[in-house]
């Protein structure tokens, strides 16, 4: 067990006595050291403000002190680490020019500040941070990326074997259900009802609405395009596009949709359909056998997937072994 590990409870334990006192005030000291390197509390407080800030709004109690102590706890191990890739970078004697840390302030300053230096040096004076700080800043970050690329080879190769591998473990993930390329027209249901006299001479309320959407099924039946008809009717989001709803899976409709449609045949106009909120009239254009996406299709996306865990492997493997190495005890 590394001493970042051993420490870990007893970090727990001191941030829940001094969360309150923290979130007011706290003078600055040492949060961690590193081999012959310190980080302080102001660091650490500088790492988590956003989300802090994010939490205080979202969360409260109990919960909030929480979600603040597991905050912290992740920025002092992400901190840690930086540390430890800085110091790895200077043993080996690497450097970073000056000119590209500035080349990345100046696309700093064009992408984030729309180019304007002075609106970013009063950002920086409105936050406490000085301009020697934030250029140490960029520079770690520059530390840091090229250190992780360094240490996690490009030349990483997944082999077919392992590709075919997670095909057949995850088949479930590239099973594509049954699908039906539908279109529909729909029509609320009135607020007010109407009455009308039925043939044996009594009355009965009725809904406009329904009324209409049998005039508009009999019109489709008779050979009426369904597109315009649902253009010039249909109050669904889908009315521009004909009614257009493309291709659908059983479980992306509601079960009442989904059971008229998915019994239908290519071609063939559902009766009307009556839901709480409405009137629907249903087209099934086309429809699609449920398959399984082949191996061939998804071959290069399983294999970014083996890629990104390989090398997620590698970098732990890499800050494991540095943190092997190093003399790391934290205070709080």
């Amino acid at each position: 067990m590394d001493t970042f590990t051993r420490n870990t409870g007893v970090i727990a334990l001191c941030l829940s006595c001094v969360l309150p006192a923290w979130s007011q005030s706290v003078v600055d000291g040492i949060a961690a050291v590193v081999n012959d390197n310190v980080i302080t509390f102001s660091e650490v407080r500088r790492e988590v403000e956003p989300t802090e800030r994010q939490y205080r709004e979202i969360y409260e109690g109990v919960e909030l002190v929480e979600k603040i102590k597991e905050a912290r706890l992740s920025a002092l191990k992400a901190l840690i680490e930086r540390e430890l890739i800085i110091q790895d970078f200077k043993s080996k004697g690497f450097f970073i020019p000056d000119n590209i840390v500035e080349e990345r302030i100046q696309g700093i300053i064009r992408s984030q500040y729309d180019g304007d230096r002075s609106l970013f040096i009063r950002t920086l004076q409105e936050r406490g941070i000085s301009m020697a700080n934030f250029r140490e800043d960029v520079r770690n970050q520059l530390i840091v990326g090229a250190m992780r690329n360094r240490n996690v080879s490009s030349a990483v190769i997944v082999s077919p074997y392992k590709i075919e591998q997670y095909y057949q473990d995850n088949i479930r993930q590239f099973a594509v259900p049954k699908q039906a390329k539908v279109r529909a027209i729909f029509m609320r249901r009135s607020i007010f009802l109407e009455s009308r006299t039925r043939a044996d001479g009594t009355e009965e309320e009725f809904d406009p609405n329904r009324v209409q959407m049998e005039e508009i099924l009999q019109k489709v039946q008779t050979g009426s395009d369904f597109a315009n008809l649902a253009q010039s009717y249909s109050e669904a989001p889908q009315r521009s596009a004909g009614g257009d709803m493309g291709w659908v899976s059983e479980a992306a409709l509601r079960k009442e949709i989904s059971d008229e449609v998915f019994r239908m045949r290519p071609g063939e106009i559902s009766d009307i359909v009556e839901l709480d909120e409405g009137f629907y009239i249903l087209m099934v254009e086309d429809v699609r056998r449920s398959s399984v996406v082949s191996l061939a299709d998804v071959r290069d996306q399983i294999e970014d997937t083996l890629l990104l865990e390989e090398k997620e492997k590698l970098q732990q493997q890499w800050l494991d072994s540095l943190r092997a190495k190093a003399f790391i005890k934290m205070f709080f």
